[in-house]
């Protein structure tokens, strides 16, 4: 009998302990090994367009400076796993997307080119560059009422306008003098 109630006793301490090790053994790695979270980072860069510029030169400035800020989140966020990267181009307050880059950080790792993971919008390019090199002259002076019509000065700034001789500001004034 005193055998029975010492191995019953035995067995109790064991089973008390087994569990008692078990749930340290979880406490302890459930805690040191959490599940990584993976996080995206969207980034807008500001590029700054001063006075003419080649076409491919706009584009390998803006790609430059893509791989720069990648280098740059991935080396200071160790818990980032893809980023995206947009580059605009600013003329003096005209602001045009000209590219956006997307990868990830094993991407990256492997191909770590630009020109690989980003999509261009190479229309920005003319739109930034559509007043360069033109000077901005008066094309049309408010027309005496009774020798010249309305709509003839109309079409003349149209086109002034249309040929970017004429601002769209400067054309509106026009227009609103007319009517």
């Amino acid at each position: 009998m005193l055998k029975v109630a010492l191995a019953e006793r035995t067995g109790k301490g064991l089973t008390r302990y087994f569990l008692i090790a078990s749930a340290a053994f979880f406490w302890f790695f459930c805690d040191s090994y959490r599940p990584i979270y993976a996080k995206a980072e969207s980034i807008v860069v500001d590029m700054s367009v001063y006075g003419p510029v080649e076409s491919g030169d706009f584009f390998r400035r803006a790609e430059t400076m893509v791989s720069d800020e990648i280098s740059r989140q991935f080396s200071q966020n160790l818990d980032l796993s893809e980023v995206e990267v947009v580059v605009v181009g600013d003329r003096y307050g005209e602001i045009v997307p000209i590219l956006t880059t997307t990868v990830s950080r094993s991407q990256w790792q492997e191909t770590p080119l630009v020109s690989v993971w980003t999509k261009y919008y190479n229309v920005s390019y003319a739109l930034l560059q559509r007043h360069e090199g033109q000077p901005t002259q008066t094309v049309a002076r408010t027309p005496a009422r009774a020798t010249i019509s309305a709509q003839s000065s109309i079409s003349e700034i149209d086109r002034a306008f249309d040929e970017g001789r004429l601002t769209g500001a400067a054309a509106q004034e026009y227009l609103d003098e007319l009517d």
